[in-house]
C-alpha cells in the first residue's frame, strides 16, 4: 500500500515537472496570396476586417520582415519553397520555365508528358512539408487547390494526396493522372462554376475605401492607363465588364472560386477530422498576381483587390471556426511581390524602365531582328572578343541561344564554330550585361558555383537561385524599379529588390504564440516551423522554426 502510494506521488511530482505539449491542430491550411507585397498589409490597414489578415496579425503572429533570400522571385519558386522550405538551388525549381540543354526545348516548371492532364511535381528535386507529414504521420492527406497548375502542384510536393487547378475553358478545376484525384467531387462541384460567372458580371470599385482615401494610397491617374494591360474585354479602368471565366481569374472573384473549391474539399475529403492524423491543405490564391500584372501594385484595381481578399478570407476562416472550433491552423504568405508598372514609377519621380532580351521571333533571321537591347548585348559582347557583327549579321551568328529571365543561354555551336573560350564568351556575356541601362549586375554560371564567399547580397541572392543543370550560363539582376520587358504595357516581378522580396508570413490558430517579430526571417522558414507543430521534420538546413510554435 505505501509503495503504491509512493508511486502515486511520483506519477503526480512528474506530471507537474514535465512540460505540456500544445495540442496538435487537426488541419493546417496554409494560404499563398500570389503576388502580395507585405506593404499592401500596411497601406491599406485601416480598411483591412477584422477577421481577415487581422486576425493573424493582432491575434496570431506577424513577421514583418520576412524577405525571400534568392534572387528568382517568381511563382515556380516561390510556391516550391513555401511547399519545401528549400531554396530554388535545392528545389530545382530554378523559374517558371527554363531551357533544357540536351533537347534545346524549354521546360515549364510542372510538365510531365506522362501524365494524362500534362502536368506532375515531376521537376521539384527536394522533398516537402507534405511528404514529411505523410511519411510520419498515418492517415493524413495533402491537398494543393490555385488557380494556377503551379502554385497547386509545387506547394503539395510529390507524394500529395491530390492536387487541383483551375482551367477557365472547361470551366472547372482539374487535375492529372499523377494524382489520386476524387472525381465525383470535381464533377459536382464543376457543375456549379458557370453560374460564378453569372453572378459577377462585371468588377465594379467597391465602397470599403473611401473615394478621398483611395487618391491618397493610389497612384492612378487617367493620363497613365494607358500603360496597363487590357486583358480580353476586361478594359483599363472600372467598371470592368466579365464576359469570360479566363476574364474572370483577372479580378478578385477568381478566389472566390478557389475558397469555395476549397472549402468543399474540406467536406469531401474529411480534412481535419480528430483521428489524430492531421491533414495540410495549400490554398493558392492567383487572382492578386493576374490582375497585378495587367494593373499595377498602385491601381485602384490593385487597392480594391487587396480589401476584397480580406473579406474573403475573413468568410473563410469564419467557416472554418464554424467546422472546426479551434482545431486548426492557418499559415499565410505569398509566393513573391511585384514592382510598380515603370511609367508609373517615373511619375512618381523614381528610376525605372524596361529592359527588352525577348527571343527572336522564328521568322528572325538576321541582328536587325533582335530586340533593342538583345541586340545591344550581341553587338557590345562580339566587340569585346573581337568578333565583327552588324545588323545583317546571321541570327545563327549570336551569341545567346534563348534567355529566360534571368538566364541567358549560350549558343554553343557559335562558341565552337568561333573557335572561343566558353568562360570568356560567359564573361563576355556578363560585362555586355553590365553596359546597357537599367541592368544592375550579372554573374557567370562559374561565378555561381564557385566555393569561395560570396562578394555582396546580390551575388548570394543569385546563388540561391543557381543550379548548373537548369540555369542559363549568365544571370543577369536588374537595377530596382526595373523590369524584364515584353510589352509596353503592365509589370511584373522577378527581382532581388525589396518590393518583390518582402511578403507577409502571418500564422494564427492553435499551437500558435501571439506576437511580433522584426527581426529578418524568410518564407523559406514556413515548412520548418508548421513540422514542428505535428513533430515532424521538413525545410532545408539554413530555416528554422519560428518562434511562434508553442
Amino acid at each position: 500500500m505505501r509503495c503504491l502510494r509512493v508511486m502515486r506521488r511520483l506519477i503526480l511530482i512528474l506530471a507537474i515537472a514535465l512540460p505540456v505539449t500544445a495540442q496538435k491542430p487537426d488541419l493546417i491550411v496554409v494560404i499563398s496570396v500570389d503576388q502580395f507585397r507585405y506593404e499592401y498589409l500596411t497601406r491599406f490597414a485601416p480598411y483591412l476586417s477584422d477577421g481577415g489578415f487581422n486576425r493573424a496579425i493582432k491575434h496570431g503572429a506577424n513577421f514583418t520582415r520576412a524577405l525571400y533570400p534568392y534572387a528568382v522571385t517568381y511563382t515556380g519558386p516561390g510556391h516550391a519553397a513555401i511547399g519545401t522550405g528549400y531554396v530554388p538551388a535545392r528545389s530545382g525549381i530554378v523559374a517558371n520555365t527554363w531551357l533544357d540543354r540536351t533537347t534545346a526545348t524549354p521546360v515549364y516548371c510542372v510538365e510531365d508528358k506522362r501524365a494524362i492532364g500534362g502536368y506532375s511535381p515531376l521537376n521539384l528535386d527536394s522533398d516537402s512539408l507534405g511528404d514529411r507529414l505523410q511519411e510520419k504521420v498515418a492517415g493524413s492527406k495533402v491537398i494543393g487547390v490555385a488557380l494556377k497548375d503551379r502554385a497547386a502542384i509545387l506547394m503539395a510536393g510529390r507524394k500529395a494526396t491530390a492536387a487541383y487547378w483551375f482551367d477557365p475553358k472547361m470551366p472547372g478545376f482539374t487535375s492529372s493522372s499523377y494524382y489520386r484525384a476524387n472525381r465525383t467531387m470535381l464533377t459536382a462541384f464543376n457543375a456549379s462554376v458557370p453560374a460564378v460567372l453569372t453572378q459577377h458580371p462585371e468588377w465594379t470599385q467597391s465602397t470599403f475605401i473611401s473615394t478621398s482615401d483611395l487618391d491618397r494610397l493610389t497612384h492612378d491617374p487617367a493620363s497613365l492607363r494607358k500603360y496597363k494591360t487590357n486583358h480580353g474585354g476586361l478594359g483599363i479602368e472600372f467598371p470592368h465588364p466579365i464576359a469570360t471565366f479566363d476574364e474572370l481569374t483577372y479580378t478578385p472573384f477568381g478566389n472566390d472560386l478557389v475558397l469555395a473549391f476549397a472549402e468543399r474539399i474540406i467536406d469531401d475529403e474529411h480534412l481535419g477530422t480528430d483521428d489524430a492524423s492531421p491533414d495540410l491543405l495549400f490554398v493558392g490564391l492567383s487572382s492578386q498576381d493576374y490582375l497585378g500584372h495587367s494593373f499595377g501594385p498602385d491601381s485602384l484595381e490593385a487597392a480594391d483587390s487587396v480589401v476584397r481578399t480580406d473579406r474573403q478570407l475573413e468568410a473563410f476562416f469564419h467557416w472554418l471556426d464554424q467546422k472546426f472550433n479551434g482545431r486548426y491552423t492557418v499559415a499565410i504568405t505569398a509566393d513573391h511581390g511585384v514592382q510598380s508598372i515603370p511609367e508609373v514609377a517615373r511619375d512618381l519621380g523614381r528610376d525605372a524602365g524596361r529592359v527588352d532580351f525577348q527571343n527572336p521571333k522564328k521568322t528572325a533571321t538576321t541582328f536587325a531582328d533582335l530586340a533593342p537591347d538583345r541586340r545591344q548585348l550581341e553587338k557590345l559582347a562580339a566587340k569585346n572578343l573581337g568578333l565583327i557583327v552588324t545588323e545583317k549579321t546571321p541570327i545563327a551568328n549570336a551569341l545567346v541561344s534563348y534567355f529566360e529571365e534571368p538566364a541567358l543561354y549560350l549558343n554553343w555551336a557559335r562558341v565552337a564554330a568561333a573557335h572561343l573560350d566558353g568562360e570568356r564568351v560567359e564573361r563576355a556575356l556578363r560585362d555586355a550585361a553590365t553596359q546597357i541601362h537599367g541592368i544592375r549586375t550579372a554573374f557567370t554560371s562559374r561565378e555561381l558555383i564557385a566555393v569561395d564567399k560570396p562578394s555582396s547580397a546580390i551575388e548570394t541572392a543569385m546563388r540561391l537561385s543557381f543550379r548548373a543543370d537548369r540555369s542559363g550560363d549568365v544571370l543577369v539582376a536588374l537595377k530596382p524599379g526595373y523590369i524584364w520587358g515584353y510589352s509596353n504595357t503592365g509589370t511584373t516581378h522577378g527581382q532581388a529588390v525589396d518590393d518583390d522580396q518582402h511578403v507577409p508570413l502571418l500564422f494564427f490558430g492553435r499551437g500558435i504564440t501571439e506576437g511580433t517579430w522584426s527581426d529578418e526571417v524568410a518564407p523559406t522558414f514556413l515548412a520548418k516551423t508548421i513540422a514542428a507543430l505535428v513533430n515532424v521534420d521538413a525545410g532545408g538546413s539554413e530555416t528554422r522554426v519560428l518562434p511562434c510554435v508553442k
